[in-house]
């Protein structure tokens, strides 16, 4: 089987399986127990066999490391929001807005405060900024749009305090143990973000859109939907709180059609329990202000601290850090300060332990699709992925037409299953394998990888993102998904040509 056609089996169960159910997990699983069976096909072999590679990319110290880093990240957006940190910076922000140009800056701007996640991004702004525009005769869908464009595109750029970065490094780092690449994953993420054309083209867009005059300016709000009272709930805040695509995905069942998945999941939309405490705190910004402040000054620091001495200057330890291990360290440290400083504020105990376990336990679905990610990337390195892809796939398909390829097709994928991180993980694997054969740049291919996953988190009406607004800002989700379509194929088709041209010079 190894070096055979077979090896590609498990992502030929894997792709198809997403697209028919529209969720990636029930198809990894998949993919994982069909490999573990080629490789020890008796009764219990398979079973052993997909346990083993569970267990064995769990020992990896970088795995383990980014598990904890997942679940502390999303415990520290708890604390954030369990303590009032929230809904203070919505005060601070609607006290400053008089003006509709002011209120798209400040709306820009909050995202230095909001980039961690694009839910919380759009749960934490959204409500605020649709009271002010509101008031101030601006169209509903507009706002929509700018706060969502300057969510998910924003997030995956992003070089440090983002749930993304975390699982970006992590399927940067196996795929890249994998393949023998010697490359640090910090470092192909950092060198990726010029090519993910797609995030920078839609927030050079977002910015244009923001401040242009036109004709939808004068247009009035739309109708809310026809659950009011679910989207009141939502618009306060109760939203489940889910930093990727794949939260809500668990809980769908297959058989339902596009529009009726998207109606079952606002119906099913329940109180946030951590919302709800939330409610009964004091606001106060600076229960966010500085235990952000914290987390990216220590971020930076420790980060320093671990490459300074492979390198001269500044830029140049960052680069030699292993900036998977600074970030945990940055993390839990800034938990620890944290939880002093909710201390002797007085607040009690009970509460943010509270915020805390509920919010890392927001993330547990990531890390179970980050885990099967791995094991089905050794299964199918242990099949012979790779050196089939060098013998065959890879004499097909040229260099130059590697990275538009895989654009547009994560882009379809994408925008099917609703979900950037399943995307990434299932065509990271196949693109660097590719990449290899052909002698691309890994890190376009990375770029481009990274850009059609972030095409359809942002696009597709069963992204997370897109029911959140539509449903925050009371509008109907497939008038607002056709909107952000008829825009994200506006730069998604300069950016499949930017492709073509990049990849034919850049090797």
């Amino acid at each position: 089987m190894h070096g055979s056609i077979g090896s590609l089996i498990p992502f030929l169960v894997v792709i198809p399986l997403a697209f028919l159910t529209r969720q990636v997990l029930p198809g990894l699983v998949v993919g994982l127990f069909v490999g573990a069976y080629m490789l020890n096909p008796t009764p219990l072999g398979g079973v052993d066999t997909a346990l083993k590679y569970i267990l064995q990319e769990l020992a990896v110290s970088d795995n383990l490391r980014l598990i904890v880093f997942m679940y502390g990240f999303g415990a520290f957006v708890g604390l954030v929001r369990i303590t009032g940190g929230v809904s203070g910076f919505a005060h601070l922000m609607e006290e400053r807005i008089h003006s509709g140009r002011s209120a798209f800056v400040v709306t820009w701007l909050s995202a230095l405060l909001t980039f961690m996640a694009p839910d919380f991004r759009i749960i934490t702004v959204g409500p605020v900024m649709k009271q002010i525009f509101s008031r101030l005769k601006v169209p509903v869908n507009k706002v929509a749009f700018v706060i969502d464009a300057t969510s998910t595109p924003l997030c995956a750029i992003m070089p440090l305090g983002t749930v993304f970065i975390g699982y970006s490094i992590g399927l940067l780092g196996t795929v890249s143990r994998h393949q023998g690449i010697v490359t640090p994953p910090y470092n192909l993420f950092l060198l990726s973000i010029p090519f993910n054309f797609f995030s920078l083209g839609m927030l050079g867009f977002a910015l244009f859109y923001t401040f242009r005059k036109s004709k939808e300016d004068r247009v009035q709000e739309p109708t809310s939907q026809p659950n009011e009272s679910i989207a009141k709930m939502r618009a306060l805040g109760s939203a489940k709180l889910a930093y990727t695509e794949t939260s809500l995905e668990l809980a769908m069942p297959p058989a339902l059609n596009m529009r009726q998945r998207i109606i079952k999941r606002e119906s099913d939309a329940y109180p946030d329990p951590v919302e709800m405490v939330a409610q009964q705190v004091t606001p106060n910004s600076l229960n966010l202000i500085v235990p952000l402040t914290l987390l990216l000054s220590l971020t930076l620091f420790f980060t320093w601290w671990d490459g300074h001495s492979h390198a001269a200057n500044f830029l140049g330890a960052l680069i030699q850090a292993n900036a998977a291990k600074a970030m945990l360290e940055a993390l839990l440290s800034t938990l620890i300060i944290s939880f002093v400083w909710y201390a002797f504020q007085k607040q009690p105990i009970q509460r943010t332990l509270f915020g805390f376990l509920q919010g890392g336990n927001e993330m547990m679905a990531v890390n179970v699709l980050l885990v099967l990610v791995w094991a089905v990337s050794a299964i199918s390195t242990d099949l012979g992925f790779l050196s089939y892809t060098e013998q065959t796939v890879g004499r097909l398909v040229p260099a130059a037409f590697i990275a538009p390829a895989f654009f547009i097709f994560g882009c379809l994928l994408s925008y099917i299953i609703g979900s950037s991180f399943g995307t990434w993980g299932i065509l990271l694997p196949l693109g660097f394998s590719l990449a290899a054969t052909e002698h691309a740049a890994l890190p376009l291919i990375a770029g481009a990888v990274f850009a059609s996953g972030t095409f359809g988190g942002f696009v597709s009406p069963l992204s997370d993102n897109t029911v959140a607004m539509a449903t925050v800002m009371k509008i109907p989700v497939m008038d607002y998904a056709k909107l952000k379509l008829r825009y994200g194929l506006m730069v998604a088709a300069a950016c499949t040509v930017l492709y073509g041209i990049v990849g034919w010079f850049y090797r």
